[in-house]
């Protein structure tokens, strides 16, 4: 069985209240069946639940993924996650080398061919 990694989520223990960085399917699966609190709701059953799916290969990660943090926020120990989501957009001019650009940022007319 293979542990799929996926975009880091951070929650905060449920049992010590340590800061936790949470990365694969596997880690969120433990974290599920073994340290979570007696309040268990009933994302917390699916969570369970997609995570065994996603290491069977049988749903996606991402939706394990999505899973546990619904998991967390409703026993209130999601902290942060990352995702592409929050990456700061690149503007135009990263995209496309410098030197396409003139001095005021307007891109030069192209040569035409005789």
């Amino acid at each position: 069985m293979r542990d799929p990694y996926f975009e880091h989520v951070l929650i905060q223990s449920p049992r010590s209240g340590t800061v936790l960085n949470v990365t694969s399917v596997k880690q969120a699966s433990e974290l599920l069946e073994n340290c979570w609190t007696k309040q268990c709701g009933p994302k917390h059953a699916v969570a369970v639940e997609m995570c065994a799916n996603a290491l069977k290969e049988r749903v996606a990660v991402e939706g394990a993924r999505l899973a546990f943090v619904e998991a967390a926020k409703e026993i209130g120990v999601y902290v942060a996650e990352k995702t592409r989501a929050t990456a700061p957009p690149r503007s135009a001019r990263n995209k496309v080398n410098d030197s396409a650009f003139s001095e005021n940022g307007e891109r030069p007319m192209p040569r035409r061919e005789s």
